[in-house]
């Protein structure tokens, strides 16, 4: 995951709620004493702010005119009703507060500094990134209640997420918070791009100054995270989440899913307060005290527990959620899906009144929570859905996922869903799902039906389907009616095609009709076409309107174009490249780097910097340092912290040049540079800390922050230390730093060839569930030829539980010849969900004979939406096998068996 920074894994927040937050102090044995306080900061100490909710949502006065999307935050009571989670209850005993009290914990202080960029003026955007049922909604309802008077909240969900936020957004004022909680019913729209105009759109609020500040708060479970941040493969045009990645990236807080350490004390402090706190602290396992509040384990034993005909209603939620369904599932479809899980003998025996028994089941709250599936209400003035739609609980929707992700529904899903569904999302959805399966003609009638109630996405992801099918004449069918019916996408598709046949006048019109929707694509290509006809003002023109919406490849690409025509001066080049932007300025200075024009490097990145990219400044520092030009490294450096560089996690000037200043002797200045470089990394969120915060509250946050700075400051000074030989001090500062200062020391050690001591300190933190520095090291001896050394450390790590040396293990017992060995190796990985350690290891079983075990892996992969394998192993064995022939162009069945030819 490409989070923000991750502080230390703590735990959780628990659940209060109050128009006015207050801190709980233990003063002495069973005493609490309260003050007002903010909702963060990195506190390591019992802070807490307990709140007393009334249950109406907004007081009359907090009404607003419909065209200012929000209702003002102070009026706000009902936390329930922006989706965070009710906790259990304890009858009588829990003194009239809706929610437990709040313990604020370790991403709460990056949290709070995102509020308060955002309330000293700036749009900021946070996104809290964690398990079901770990606490991110309530940590983002008390950070926003620390926001001032006149901020406002807008949580669109009606009639669906993605609608009420593309209709809603353009009325957005300033001091707004756009409260996205399960941001990826908003960011993941499969088959269709309602996801990336919804992320464009939301991009567009954040730079806009004539709205700031706004605050865009959002949640996402780890999946979801990955899917929407990680670039699409090397090759792959395909890129569905680009606006979503370049909105989300950076603003990500990891949230921990259990109380550990000086979280879990604060609780404990906390627990006097709150009885529900002390059951928690009682009954839950392994700290997964936010679960247990939200009824987790009740919900798990409704779910085992529950009668085959419930249980079945319960599978087709999950699978219909975890393929893509939005998570209001209509009750006709979940009645005909839920049969199909049924075997004829359970189907019998179950009453006439199944299905409303069975609801009436999964509908009775949990321990006071929210129950395994619920209707959907809708408040007084709100359309009433037709037909009823039904929320499967989130830690269930989560338990689906993890337990069922080597299924594929039954055909009686697919049949529910083309019978029943009607939102074309959804269809789309579903219809990528069952691709991904390889269920391709459960795909192909998905997408139809979406295109028969009016979603041109559903023409164009069936025109796909058929084309990789060799169906190539319907395919240009579809794709001709989705253009006609102005599907850019589709256009600049048929343009490609046209460009292939030799068309130009055609490709031309195609192309020109999708730039003028504004189609990044098709302004990039004829952006080309323009300068290849010597129209050098039109392709510039159009180059900058596609690098405005993110493509910057055009305008790149006239740079390159005209950097080797000898008819532009020398300095066309760099001019575009500087329309670009800095990073592009960077890039290219990174370029002539490269190419070891270090003089041009320089230059470029000084330009870079002007230009907002400071950090090729140190890069180009490094190999002027590299080749002995010290003064000019140390001139660079210093030139990138005044640029600004200092404090980014990929920059690293200030250690670089306390590292000059070592080997210069100046031990005190290098000291003093790593101190300085690290604060600044943390104190950069000091300028946010609001005026009028409590004196005692500030010097607290800010003494923690500085502890944070020190720790990184000693785990460099540790390993200077290291290097000039003074063992004990480096050995005393590393146990000061602590033990995430572990990783570099073994490295240290390896370098100064101390190999023995490396390994023992990297078994060392293997035990403390850190297996990395004993893989580290693995593949050092690997590099260094040493392959006895290499397999054993590869065990050792994968002993501790690391799936990837235990997929490196895997390899090297392969290449030894110890094919069973390494099969045991590769299956452990596979089983631990690594998908890589399966292809290695199918290609194994294909290369000894097993052919059924390596046809169960494509089978398995396919299930769980990978169907290369499948694909791959059907080519193989297709060149003389017509049944594989079959199941390559036409896909299988939801039961695994290869599908009869059929036409869409």
């Amino acid at each position: 995951m490409i989070l923000k920074r991750q502080l230390p894994a703590t735990a959780e927040s628990i659940h209060a709620t109050n128009s006015s937050t207050t801190s709980v102090t233990r003063t002495g044995a069973g005493t609490v004493g309260q003050e007002n306080l903010i909702s963060g900061g990195t506190f390591n100490g019992p802070v807490f702010m307990g709140r007393d909710f009334s249950s109406i949502a907004l007081g009359a006065d907090g009404r607003t005119s419909s065209d200012v999307p929000g209702q003002p935050i102070h009026l706000l009571r009902d936390a329930i009703a922006f989706e965070v989670h009710p906790a259990i209850d304890i009858p009588r005993e829990t003194d009239g507060m809706d929610l437990p009290l709040y313990v604020a914990r370790s991403h709460d202080s990056e949290l709070y500094a995102a509020v308060e960029q955002a309330a000293a003026g700036s749009s900021t955007a946070a996104t809290l990134v964690g398990g079901s049922a770990c606490g991110k909604t309530r940590a983002c309802w008390e950070a926003v209640h620390q926001l001032p008077d006149g901020w406002r909240l807008w949580h669109p969900i009606q009639p669906t997420r993605p609608r009420a936020l593309l209709d809603g957004i353009g009325s957005v004022q300033p001091r707004t918070v756009v409260w996205l909680n399960e941001a990826q019913h908003y960011l993941l729209t499969p088959g269709s791009d309602t996801g990336e105009r919804v992320a464009s759109g939301l991009r567009e609020l954040l730079r806009d100054p004539d709205r700031a500040p706004v605050l865009i708060l959002g949640t996402l479970w780890p999946e979801y995270w990955s899917t929407l941040t990680t670039p699409p493969g090397t090759g792959d045009p395909a890129d569905p989440h680009a606006q979503a990645r370049a909105l989300i990236t950076g603003t990500g807080i990891a949230v921990a899913g259990a109380f550990e350490g000086n979280d879990l004390d604060a609780l404990t402090a906390a627990a006097n307060a709150d009885q529900r706190l002390q059951k928690a602290l009682r009954n839950a396992q392994h700290g997964e005290i936010t679960q247990y509040l939200a009824g987790v384990p009740a919900l798990l034993e409704r779910y085992r527990a529950a009668s085959p005909g419930a249980k079945a209603v319960i599978h087709a939620a999950m699978d219909a959620r975890r393929l893509g369904h939005a998570e209001g599932l209509p009750l006709p479809f979940l009645e005909e899906a839920a049969i199909g899980y049924l075997t004829d003998q359970q189907f019998d025996n179950v009453s006439e009144n199944w299905l409303e028994e069975s609801l009436s089941y999964l509908a009775a709250p949990t321990r006071g929570a929210r129950g395994v599936l619920t209707r959907i209400r809708f408040r007084p003035g709100q359309t009433e859905p037709d037909p009823l739609r039904y929320r499967l609980a989130d830690y269930l929707e989560q338990t689906g996922q993890d337990e069922r992700r080597s299924l594929c529904p039954p055909q009686g899903f697919w049949n529910a869903a083309l019978d029943h569904l009607v939102a074309t999302d959804d269809l789309l959805a579903l219809g990528e799902a069952a691709q991904n399966r390889w269920r391709l003609r459960v795909a192909s009638a998905l997408y139809t039906k979406a295109a028969s109630v009016g979603q041109i996405q559903g023409l164009v992801a069936a025109a796909q389907l058929l084309d990789r099918m060799g169906e190539k004449g319907t395919a240009q069918q579809l794709l001709q009616q989705a253009a006609a019916a102005g599907h850019t996408g589709a256009m600049v598709r048929l343009a490609e095609g046209r460009i292939g046949a030799a068309d130009h006048e055609e490709a031309e019109r195609l192309y020109s009709a999708a730039a003028e929707a504004g189609n990044a694509a098709a302004l990039v290509a004829l952006s080309h076409i323009r300068e290849a006809a010597g129209q050098f003002e039109e392709a510039e023109r159009l180059a900058v309107q596609a690098s405005q919406r993110g493509e910057h490849k055009a305008l790149l690409g006239l740079a390159r174009d005209r950097g080797r025509n000898p008819a532009f001066p020398v300095t066309e080049e760099e001019r575009l490249v500087c329309l670009a932007g800095g990073k592009e300025v960077a890039r290219l200075a990174l370029r002539h780097l490269r190419a070891g024009d270090l003089a041009e490097a320089e230059r470029l990145a000084a330009e870079a910097a002007r230009l907002g990219s400071p950090g090729v400044l140190s890069r180009v520092a490094g190999v002027h340092r590299s080749v002995g030009n010290i003064k000019t490294a140390e001139r660079l450096y210093r030139q990138a912290i005044e640029s600004g560089a200092a404090g980014r996690a990929d920059d690293g000037p200030y250690e670089e040049l306390a590292k000059i200043r070592e080997e210069a002797g100046d031990l005190e200045e290098a000291e003093h540079l790593y101190r300085v470089g690290a604060e600044k990394s943390v104190t950069s969120l000091l300028p946010f800390l609001r005026e009028g915060i409590p004196s005692g509250v500030r010097t607290r946050i800010v003494e923690n922050l500085r502890l944070s700075a020190e720790g990184t400051a000693l785990l460099n000074m540790a390993l200077m230390r290291e290097r000039i030989g003074d063992g004990p001090a480096a050995e005393r500062l590393h146990r000061l730093a602590g033990d995430r200062a572990l990783a570099q020391l073994i490295m240290a050690r390896d370098d100064a060839g101390d190999t023995d001591e490396a390994e023992r300190l990297a078994v060392q933190s293997a035990a403390k569930g850190s297996p990395a520095p004993l893989r580290g090291l693995a593949k050092r001896r690997g590099k260094s030829g040493d392959t006895a050394a290499e397999k054993r450390l590869y065990q050792l790590a994968a002993d501790a539980g690391d799936t990837r040396s235990q997929r490196e293990l895997g390899r090297l017992l392969h290449d030894s010849g110890d094919n069973e060995g390494a099969k045991k190796a590769l299956q452990f990985a596979v089983n631990a969900g690594d998908r890589e350690a399966r292809h290695i290891l199918a290609h194994l079983y294909e290369t000894t004979g097993d052919m059924h075990l390596a046809e169960d892996l494509a089978r398995q992969a396919a299930n769980e939406g990978d169907a290369r394998l499948l694909a791959r192993l059907a080519r193989t064995r297709g060149r003389n096998d017509p049944r594989w022939q079959q199941l390559l162009r036409y896909g299988i069945e939801p039961d695994g068996t290869a599908s009869a030819p059929w036409t869409s």
